[in-house]
């Protein structure tokens, strides 16, 4: 669950409320569909799959007005200064991962974001888990490069 969380909660911007309300939803979808897993398939890659087709109703569903409450900086007791700096650090890796390409920044992503294994990326990816050591070695050796020419700036 922790897992399907993260990929969740890094797919709504970071909005821990909608996380929870999706995965709650994601999960009950699972629950009522069950009767139809194909144990051929590993669990992991079943319930990715209806995160994954979850987020893609969310959004094709979701309105594109901008609720204030969603974009307040700070809340009520919370150090303004420690915010902008998570706020700042958080748009720097954002704007970094971007800079990657879509295989890199999904690597990326699953493994150091969402805290998949490779053994558990392999199915879900159609990939063995030492070529995704590799390929995720390297998407990480070129996000360092990112990072460090956007830190001069």
């Amino acid at each position: 669950m922790d897992r399907i969380f993260r990929y969740v909660f890094f797919r709504v911007g970071r909005n821990r409320d909608v996380a929870e309300d999706l995965v709650s939803e994601i999960f009950m979808k699972a629950f009522h569909a069950f009767a139809k897993y194909d144990p051929e398939v590993s669990r992991s890659a079943w319930i990715y799959r209806i995160a994954h087709n979850h987020l893609a109703n969310f959004y094709r569903d979701r309105k594109q007005d901008v609720d204030l409450e969603d974009v307040t900086l700070t809340a009520i007791g919370e150090d303004g200064h420690e915010t902008m700096q998570r706020r700042e650090s958080e748009m720097l890796i954002d704007k970094s991962l971007s800079q990657l390409d879509k295989d890199e920044r999904r690597l990326v992503t699953m493994k150091y974001l969402e805290g998949y294994g490779y053994e558990d990326m392999a199915p879900l990816l159609g990939k063995s888990a030492d070529t995704l050591k590799v390929a995720t070695f390297r998407a990480m050796k070129k996000l360092k490069t990112i990072c460090s020419g956007s830190s001069g700036n």
